[in-house]
């Protein structure tokens, strides 16, 4: 048993330093804030003058950093010691020590958000109704990307962002770092929901969970690499069905609603959460005394959030979301249909269809949810939604957002739907390297309509043939379906 154990611990610090390794050399010493922070706007292309080496090491970087955290994830299979568990939080922990370093080089999300928090903590602006634009003196507003767009985020996001801001002062190095540590607490933070839960109800798995998320190689980049702000919202997601299993209802959907005050997305969770309460209490009355204090309360929080903010209009930015595209399904159903109808038709007959597609399969995951009465089923639910809503309605896909799915998934047994969202966590990698840059500006230049089409193909269509063929599995195993049927309704 000892010597199992050595080789074990041997194996995982071997796969640490590896990636750790990698993390350093391919992505924070070439791309450092601390060189490259003076200069706005910049990205892996931009920084290596469109080198195409550059742009391979990112791909072979990445591969193999996922290689390593399979590995890891089939090492750490089952009960383990004290000293695995050790080598994979200082794993955790050296990953993200050394990716706060790197510029954001994969999206400019960052400095978007430095320079709203600091219209709103500086100069007591709204950036639901002003623009960065109209700060153009303030020494950020060079390193902002949307600077003629409204804030896309919610007024809990905006009031984090506001202290952040404060917080950090009129150094850049220090808005960077400051942002970044705000979403690497949320990550860790979520970790530790993970492992809870997961000690609670599947403590064979606990350490599982926690390597396929902490360790996830995009989960790395977009959190302590690019200090996207959806760690923050992916917490409250988390958080929500925590409490939920605790049996702390109201909440639980309280939690879910403060994800919706960060980023809207968890307004498709939130009916699986009351719905998988109302599944576990007795009673009608009961039951529709929880619907209807719960929706008084989580009003209510939404009114408070958005009541210093609130000038009237379309505060949520719902308008002009609605017409952004990019590496989706409904990209390419627009680009198909812009031939035949108007641009601005094609967007607005697809993002409906993408918006009523996606209700359908919503209210069948509840309906599914209703029958099974059971917890696994609600995550499962909340998970099938997210990845639904990614893999086919869309409109505007990014890679980071797979961690929303993924902090669900680690919290479920193997199947499908965990192996489909690792999978997809990879293949989303591939957007900027393999499929935009060398298809639309060095080797396959495509028509100005078509960008997409290999971007969207080329990150998603090995999941979707995935899923295809594991649904068509069950189809035509009727045991299988069976199988299913009885894990639905147990009685």
């Amino acid at each position: 048993m000892k010597r199992v154990l050595t080789d074990r611990v041997f194996h995982l610090s071997t796969l640490t330093l590896a990636s750790l390794a990698i993390y350093a050399r391919a992505f924070a010493w070439p791309y450092s804030i601390w060189e490259w922070w003076r200069e706005p706007l910049l990205d892996i292309s931009k920084i290596s003058h469109e080198n195409p080496r550059a742009i391979w090491t990112y791909v072979a970087s990445l591969a193999i950093l996922f290689v390593c955290y399979a590995l890891t994830a089939r090492v750490v299979t089952g009960r383990q010691r004290a000293a695995v568990w050790v080598v994979v939080i200082a794993g955790a922990i050296g990953f993200n020590f050394v990716m706060i370093s790197l510029y954001p080089v994969g999206a400019l999300d960052l400095f978007d958000n430095v320079i709203r928090g600091r219209m709103t903590a500086c100069y007591g602006a709204n950036p639901f109704y002003q623009t960065p634009v109209e700060f153009e003196r303030d020494p950020f507003f060079p390193y902002a990307a949307w600077d003629y767009s409204t804030s896309a985020y919610g007024p809990l996001w905006e009031t984090i962002a506001a202290v952040a801001a404060k917080v950090a002062g009129n150094s850049m190095i220090a808005n960077v770092l400051v942002f970044k540590s705000v979403s690497i607490g949320a990550y860790a933070a979520t970790a530790v929901l993970i492992a809870r839960m997961l000690r609670r109800r599947a403590p064979e798995r606990m350490l599982t969970g926690i390597v396929l998320f902490a360790w996830n190689p995009l989960v790395i980049y977009t959190v302590a690499g690019n200090g996207h702000n959806d760690a923050v919202m992916v917490f409250f997601l988390v958080l929500g069905f925590y409490l939920l299993d605790r049996g702390r209802f109201t909440l639980a959907a309280m939690a879910e609603t403060a994800g919706v005050l960060v980023k809207f997305i968890p307004a498709l969770i939130v009916p699986v959460v009351m719905v998988t309460a109302i599944t576990r209490l007795r009673g009608w009355p009961t039951r529709i005394r929880y619907t209807a204090i719960t929706a008084v309360v989580c009003g209510l929080m939404i009114i408070g959030f958005y009541a210093p903010f609130w000038r009237g209009g379309d505060v949520m930015g719902v308008g002009w979301r609605s017409k952004m595209f990019t590496s989706s399904l409904p990209t390419l159903l627009v680009a198909w249909l812009e031939p035949r109808l108007t641009t601005s038709v094609a967007e607005m007959y697809v993002s409906r269809v993408a918006l009523g597609i996606l209700v359908v399969w919503m209210i069948w995951q509840v309906i599914v949810l209703w029958r099974s009465k059971d917890m696994d089923a609600g995550i499962r639910a909340g998970a099938s939604i997210l990845m639904f809503y990614l893999l086919v309605s869309c409109l505007w896909f990014q890679p980071w957002y797979l961690i929303w799915p993924l902090a669900l998934i680690v919290l479920l047994p193997n199947g499908p739907l965990q192996e489909g969202t690792v999978l997809l966590s990879y293949t989303a990698t591939w957007k900027m390297p393999i499929l935009f840059f060398i298809f639309t500006r060095a080797v396959f230049p495509l028509p100005t309509a078509w960008p997409d089409l290999p971007v969207a193909i080329g990150i998603m269509g090995i999941v979707w043939v995935y899923f295809i063929y594991q649904g068509l599995k069950l189809w035509l195993d009727p045991a299988k379906r069976r199988a299913g049927a009885r894990t639905e309704n147990p009685q």
